[in-house]
């Protein structure tokens, strides 16, 4: 392969390409590889398109932006184009947009040896159509930062950690592919000049080359998309579980303090995801629900009660992955006790003993949810007159996505004596 001199560059008019390639990650050495991404419409590959241009009398020329953004990504054998799009909402999607969601080999040939020992996690999941649901996603405030820093329709050109794939006298171009489908796909790489003459990366007859093509402007390069599925994990795969059979999440008191005789208790319990193998996936984000009721999106559940079994009232708290600061959602702004009215936040300040609210065990990559417990015979209420009460919300939707971009459903909600946090898929 010939390394353009860029010394010669000129700012004009191209009409040929000398070099065309398309290629992921950092392989530009290999040509026609194959590469597994996980088929959940979140997870990307990053993909080059490099090649250098003259002009028609073979002097090498600066390829103006204008034509730099008309390039595409395509379906190799049927140079079908590939959506393009920041929407990530098709089967096959290419953007100029990376959304923070890790790729790792690695991880996916875990998952292929999952899928030979334990098949039946992987049936349901063929039997039935993908459904990602249109749902806002809580993305890291430093992912936010970039994704924003990056603009609308802003051209990734190689930079930084990247210029290895963009040697000196060579024009790149990056994409980022995203899938949710199930069978493999071979792409390739076509730019339109001013002229209107079409280059494509996906004549097989040119043979394997390396991107200098049949020099008559016709170029071989390609990449193959394997797609693969996240496994469908049992229901105790997700959480630290109590030991006792119960099913409910492991709880662990971090704080208590006792007034007018009334107990005030804060506990903490973990969700996370556990492969069969014992191996964590990290959450990265939380999801939140985009329906009409207010509700639904609130993060804390709330219940009072009486009876045999004692008096106590109840809410929860969380804290995101990643992130320490406290998450209250939108719980009821007054409990009523013994004629007394309180702010629902003061609970939590009388069980974490007149300190600052707070999570005392964060973990990196779970979600904390934390749950105030007191003794009280209290109701929650919408004012501090007591004139309109709050009927008990004993559950909620919670959706996380973890760091590869699969998403999972769950509903949090409470048991019957409102002293235990059950998590279950949905």
């Amino acid at each position: 392969m010939s390394i353009v001199n860029s010394s010669s560059a000129q700012a004009s008019n191209w009409k040929q390409l000398s070099y065309f390639r398309v290629f992921v990650e950092n392989d530009a050495h290999l040509q026609n590889a194959r590469y597994p991404l996980l088929n959940n419409k979140r997870q990307q590959l990053r993909v080059t398109v490099r090649l250098a241009a003259l002009d028609a009398s073979g002097n090498l020329v600066t390829i103006p932006q204008s034509d730099l953004d008309n390039i595409r990504l395509i379906d190799y054998n049927t140079s079908a184009l590939i959506d393009f799009n920041n929407s990530f909402t098709g089967d096959w999607t290419s953007s100029r947009h990376h959304q923070g969601y890790t790729w790792d080999r690695g991880f996916f040939d875990s998952i292929r040896t999952l899928r030979l020992e334990q098949p039946q996690l992987f049936e349901e999941l063929e039997n039935r159509a993908d459904v990602v649901e249109a749902l806002h996603v809580n993305v890291p405030e430093q992912i936010k930062h970039e994704l924003e820093s990056q603009g609308s329709n802003v051209l990734s050109v190689l930079a930084g950690e990247n210029m290895a794939d963009c040697p000196n006298g060579y024009q790149c171009v990056q994409f980022y592919v995203s899938t949710g489908a199930r069978a493999a796909r071979r792409l390739a790489a076509r730019l339109t000049n001013s002229d209107g003459t079409v280059f494509r990366t996906n004549y097989s007859e040119v043979g394997d080359d390396l991107g200098e093509g049949d020099k008559r402007g016709k170029f071989n390069s390609s990449f193959e998309v394997d797609p693969v599925t996240f496994p469908n994990l049992p229901n105790d795969h997700f959480g630290d579980r109590r030991t006792d059979g119960s099913g409910y999440l492991r709880d662990t008191l971090v704080s208590s303090a006792t007034r007018d005789g009334a107990e005030f208790r804060a506990f903490e319990a973990h969700v996370n995801i556990r492969m069969p193998n014992g191996r964590k996936v990290p959450i990265k984000s939380v999801v939140h629900s985009m329906s009409a009721d207010p509700i639904l999106g609130a993060e804390v559940i709330w219940a009072c009660r009486g009876g045999l079994n004692g008096a106590r009232c109840t809410y929860t708290y969380m804290c995101y992955p990643g992130e320490t600061q406290l998450r209250m959602g939108t719980p009821p702004n007054f409990y009523g006790w013994r004629g007394s009215f309180y702010r629902s936040s003061g609970l939590l300040e009388l069980a974490f003993a007149n300190f600052r609210p707070r999570i005392l065990h964060a973990r990196a990559g779970e979600v904390v949810i934390g749950q105030m417990l007191t003794s009280q015979n209290s109701w929650f209420y919408n004012n501090g007159s007591g004139t309109i009460e709050t009927p008990n919300y004993t559950s909620m939707p919670l959706s996380v996505i973890d760091i590869y971009g699969t998403q999972h459903n769950f509903r949090l909600s409470l048991n019957f004596n409102l002293t235990y946090l059950n998590l279950n898929k949905v």
